[in-house]
């Protein structure tokens, strides 16, 4: 029976992945994931989700081409865990591949392939049938051409420490990225080619709460776009400073968010870029696409502490004076330069430009851990919040699923047979608990 159950997730899962949802589906795999009761058949309700012909009423089709739509493939950061022989005695111990934390816990590790990028586009998002102005103007990504990747010579750790990069083979095994020092990224041309894609949806930017002017979806609008944020060789050198393999975040809205700041003279107001804040995804990578050598101000501020994701006193506050020694400011060497952060753990800011020639522009790609196991730092409200809603919650319902989906192949494909019932009940309801909680975000309930 529950061999029977897990094929059957693992089933439903891989659907609720690559379709559309509705609340039946999503709790019925949880239902699925909690219980071991008989057979059934699941009897959808509702749009099970749009496919090519339903799409083309409500929403446009993709430019993506078939051979595009597979994201690379990228070699895993961990060994590969050796299986136990069948003839093995098990101990009393979990059989199961595990990841020894700095504090001694064991948690299960299972590094999934990323999430692909959707073939259909939101409605309101990619080619119009009737205006392509700003697709006309997308430009084809070359990385030979558009990419000048130079590695940083160091990182920081979450213990706020400097590492050498690459890193020592000593100090890879626990490692937890807080940021790394600026390095090279896009080439001039690189630069050139995004702002292009930028000044041709300019007129899509918004304000928020926390930001004067920023722009979002350009992973919808631009296939240049798209292809910079799952370029292979960015993605290698990003998981090699995270210390684990990563992936552009599922929740594709964030792929090159890009905040727009405006010419400060001297005397005037100065330009609030981005006050103190953590990231609603687990990393970020940010590329300043200005000259700031003529500048005063927009440098990024980082809080050397830790445990500043949930203390409200910070997040509402900022830093205090008391804590103005643990601050510490990095300067951007000039346009095509990046800082990689892991931002939903470290406070940080840009600070106010009170001198600027040229608008400060970054563009910020977000990225997420391949280890379905690892904790997901993704906070569904700032996205419903500052999204269409027709666009958040299917993505955040699709970040979800793939999520789960890893979980039931880990225990299809890598738990031992004698695994403790208690650790596979645990499994389960894991699964189980990320469902329900997403089911209630999407559901505001």
């Amino acid at each position: 029976v529950r061999l029977k159950l897990i094929l059957r997730t693992v089933a439903v899962s891989e659907s609720f992945a690559q379709s559309g949802f509705t609340m039946l589906t999503m709790r019925q795999l949880s239902k699925l994931v909690r219980e071991t009761g008989p057979v059934f058949r699941f009897g959808f309700k509702g749009n099970r989700g749009m496919g090519v012909a339903g799409a083309s009423r409500m929403s446009t089709i993709t430019d993506v081409k078939a051979s595009e739509s597979p994201p690379p493939s990228f070699p895993p950061i961990f060994p590969t865990v050796a299986k136990m022989p069948k003839t093995a005695v098990l101990s009393d111990t979990s059989s199961t591949p595990e990841v020894v934390g700095k504090d001694g816990v064991k948690t299960p590790s299972y590094v999934m392939e990323p999430p692909a990028f959707p073939r259909i586009m939101p409605y309101g998002y990619g080619v119009s049938r009737h205006h392509i102005s700003p697709m006309e103007l997308d430009v084809t990504f070359d990385p030979a051409l558009h990419l000048q990747i130079e590695a940083p010579d160091g990182v920081v750790s979450d213990d706020f420490d400097d590492v050498p990069f690459p890193m020592p083979e000593g100090v890879k095994d626990g490692f937890n990225l807080a940021f790394s020092k600026p390095f090279r990224l896009l080439s001039d041309e690189g630069v050139r080619a995004l702002q292009s894609v930028i000044d041709a949806n300019k007129h899509f930017a918004k304000s928020s709460e926390r930001i004067p002017r920023c722009l979002r979806g350009l992973g919808y609008r631009s296939k240049f776009v798209r292809d910079l944020n799952f370029d292979p060789q960015t993605i290698d050198l990003l998981s090699a400073m995270a210390g684990k393999p990563v992936a552009p975040h599922g929740m594709h809205m964030n792929m090159s968010h890009t905040n727009l700041g405006r010419p400060v003279k001297k005397g005037e107001p100065p330009a609030i870029v981005d006050q103190w804040h953590v990231d609603s995804v687990d990393y970020v990578c940010v590329i300043i696409m200005s000259d700031l050598s003529q500048s005063v101000g927009g440098d990024l501020q980082v809080l050397c502490k830790k445990d500043v994701r949930d203390n409200l006193d910070f997040l509402s506050k900022g830093v205090t004076p008391d804590l103005e020694h643990l601050v510490r400011t990095i300067q951007y060497p000039g346009k095509g330069h990046a800082i990689f952060i892991r931002g939903s753990h470290v406070l940080h800011r840009i600070t106010p430009v009170l001198e600027a020639l040229e608008p400060r522009v970054s563009v910020v790609n977000s990225y997420m851990s391949r280890n379905v196991f690892d904790a997901d730092s993704t906070r569904y409200r700032t996205f419903v919040e500052q999204d269409p809603e027709h666009v958040s919650k299917v993505e955040f319902s699709r970040h979800t699923a793939w999520r789960v989906q890893g979980m039931m192949q880990y225990i299809t494909q890598e738990v031992e047979w004698g695994t403790p019932k208690e650790e596979l009940a645990s499994l389960m309801r894991k699964a189980a608990a990320d469902l329900e909680k997403a089911a209630a975000l999407v559901n505001q309930e």
